[in-house]
C-alpha cells in the first residue's frame, strides 16, 4: 500500500492544485468573462466529443489497464506494446468517421432549435474526439507505468490554465468566437504532443510489435475484452455527459453552462476517488494477475474508509455553503442550488462504495460490469427523459444521481457474491454519524452580510465539529499518534 498511498497522495496534491485552478476558472473567471450559452457551448462539445472518443480507441485503455502486466518488460521495451495499442485508436478513428458522416444530419436535427450554436462547430466533433481519444490511450500507458502523477499534472494544471489564458484573450477581443473554439481544442492537441514526449522520455516505447509474444498471450482474447469494454467505457461516459448533452436538447446552451457550473461544485467530492482510482486501478489489475486477493480486499477496505471520510466533509462543506458561494456569481446562475446539492448527495454516494469499478472490471467477471453499465445507460436515458421536461436541471441532476446509485448498489452485491469481499464496518456506522452530526450543526449556522466571511466562518465550525467527532470516536486510530491530546 505504500507505493499506492505516496502516489495517491501526489495525485491529490496536484489533482485539487488543478480544482482551485479549475474553481477560480469556473466559478470566477468563465461565468464573468463568458456569456452563458458560450460557456454551455465548451461544456456541450467536450461531452459530445467525448462520448465519440470513447468508442474510438476501441477499448485500448482497458486492454491495456488488463494485460499490460503480461507484456512488461523493461528491457525488451515490453515487446512493442506501445505499438500495438496504437493500432486501436487509428482503427476507430475510421469506424467513427463513418458512423459521425451517416448520422450527422440526425443529430443536427435534434439540436438546431435549442441549441442553434452547437450545430455551427459539429464537424469540430471527430477531430476533436480523435485527440480525447488519444489522450486517453496515452493515459492508459502511462498509468500503467505507474506514472500517474503526470496525468493529474496535465489534465488538471496545464490544460486548465491555458483554457484561463485563452479565456482572457476572447474576453479581450483578440479573437472571434470561431477561433476561439478551435484554439480550445488545440489545448487538447497541445496535452496529447506532451504525453507523447513524456512518455519516450521516461520508457523510449517501441513501435515494433512482437508478434511471438502478442500471440502467446492470445490476440483475438485481448480484441474481445477492447470491444466489449468499449460499451462497457462508452455507457460509463454516457452516463457522465448524458446529462449535459440532454440539458442541450431540451433547452438552450444557457441552461447548459448554469448546470455544468452548479454540479462542477459538487464534482469536487469524488476528485479523491478518481485520483485513487488513477492508482489502484493498475495495481488492482496486478493483484488479479497474481492472485493476490488479500491485497485487493485491502485495497477495497481501506478506500471506502478514507473516501467516505473524506467526502463526507467535503459533501456538508459545499451543501451548507453553496447559496453563499453561488451568490458571488452573475444572476443567472443561482438557480443552480439545488443541483449541486443533488449532485453533492450522488456524488458521496458513489464515493462510498470505493474503488469497486476498479475491482471489478480488471477481474474475469468483467462482462457483469459491461452489461450492468449498459443496462443502467438505458435507465438513464429513461430518467432524463422523464424528469428534464418536467424539473429542468434539477431533473438531469436527479437522473444522473439516482443512476450512480443504482450502479454502485448493484456493483456492491456483485462484487460480494462473486468474491465474497464487502468492505463496511463499525467504522462505516462511525464516519456516517459523523456526517449527520455535522450537517446537523452546519444547518443552524447563520448566514453573513459577506459571503466569503460567511463560508469562512462556516467552515471553521464544520471542520472543528468533524474532525473533533473523527478524533474522538477513533475512526482513524493509525493517526492518533501525529495528535496528542494532552
Amino acid at each position: 500500500m505504500s507505493s499506492i498511498k505516496k502516489q495517491g497522495i501526489q495525485n491529490v496534491i496536484i489533482t485539487y492544485t488543478g480544482v482551485v485552478i479549475g474553481f477560480i476558472s469556473l466559478l470566477f473567471i468563465q461565468p464573468n468573462l463568458l456569456k452563458p450559452e458560450e460557456l454551455g457551448l465548451t461544456r456541450i462539445l467536450i461531452a459530445a466529443a467525448s462520448l465519440i472518443a470513447t468508442v474510438l480507441p476501441l477499448g485500448s485503455s482497458s486492454v491495456t489497464t488488463k494485460f499490460f502486466p503480461y507484456f512488461r518488460n523493461e528491457e525488451k521495451k515490453h515487446h512493442g506494446y506501445f505499438g500495438f495499442m496504437l493500432l486501436f485508436p487509428l482503427v476507430g478513428t475510421i469506424v467513427c468517421g463513418v458512423l459521425v458522416f451517416v448520422f450527422k444530419n440526425v443529430i443536427i436535427s435534434q439540436y438546431i432549435q435549442q441549441s442553434f450554436l452547437f450545430t455551427r462547430f459539429f464537424d469540430l466533433l471527430l477531430p476533436f474526439a480523435i485527440i480525447i481519444g488519444l489522450n486517453m490511450t496515452l493515459n492508459a500507458y502511462c498509468a500503467s507505468l505507474f506514472k500517474t502523477a503526470i496525468i493529474s499534472f496535465f489534465e488538471g494544471i496545464f490544460s486548465r490554465i491555458l483554457f484561463i489564458l485563452l479565456i482572457i484573450i476572447y474576453y479581450l477581443k483578440w479573437i472571434e468566437l470561431v477561433q476561439f473554439i478551435n484554439l480550445f481544442v488545440l489545448i487538447y492537441f497541445l496535452q496529447a504532443i506532451s504525453m507523447i514526449l513524456y512518455i519516450y522520455a521516461v520508457d523510449k516505447p517501441s513501435l515494433k510489435i512482437d508478434l511471438s509474444h502478442l500471440k502467446s498471450i492470445g490476440v483475438g482474447k485481448m480484441a474481445k475484452f477492447g470491444l466489449l469494454l468499449t460499451l462497457a467505457s462508452f455507457s460509463s461516459i454516457s452516463l457522465k455527459h448524458l446529462d449535459t448533452i440532454m440539458i442541450g436538447k431540451y433547452l438552450s446552451l444557457d441552461y447548459v453552462g448554469i448546470f455544468t457550473v452548479s454540479a462542477y461544485i459538487a464534482m469536487v467530492i469524488e476528485i479523491p476517488l478518481l485520483s485513487l482510482e488513477r492508482i489502484t486501478h493498475t495495481k488492482v489489475a496486478q493483484a488479479w494477475a497474481n492472485k493476490d486477493v488479500q491485497s485487493i480486499q485491502k485495497i477495497y477496505y481501506q478506500s471506502v474508509k478514507y473516501l467516505m471520510l473524506g467526502g463526507g466533509l467535503l459533501m456538508v462543506g459545499i451543501i451548507a455553503n453553496i447559496h453563499d458561494l453561488l451568490g458571488l456569481l452573475p444572476e443567472a446562475y443561482h438557480q443552480g442550488a439545488t443541483v449541486a446539492i443533488i449532485a453533492c448527495v450522488g456524488g458521496f454516494l458513489n464515493i462510498a462504495t470505493g474503488v469497486n469499478t476498479s475491482i471489478l472490471f480488471t477481474s474475469d467477471k468483467y462482462l457483469y460490469g459491461t452489461y450492468l453499465l449498459f443496462l443502467l445507460l438505458i435507465l438513464a436515458v429513461i430518467l432524463n427523459i422523464i424528469l428534464i421536461p418536467i424539473y429542468g436541471i434539477e431533473g438531469a441532476a436527479l437522473a444522473t444521481a439516482l443512476s450512480s446509485v443504482i450502479y454502485n448498489v448493484l456493483k456492491y452485491f456483485i462484487i460480494l457474491k462473486k468474491f465474497k469481499m464487502q468492505p463496511y464496518d463499525t467504522s462505516s456506522l462511525k464516519i456516517l454519524l459523523v456526517i449527520a452530526i455535522a450537517f446537523l450543526v452546519s444547518y443552524f449556522l447563520p448566514s453573513m452580510n459577506n459571503a466569503i466571511i460567511s463560508m469562512i466562518m462556516k467552515s471553521t465550525v464544520i471542520i472543528a465539529v468533524y474532525g473533533g467527532l473523527t478524533y474522538v470516536l477513533k475512526i482513524v486510530p493509525e493517526f492518533h499518534k501525529y495528535i496528542r491530546l494532552k
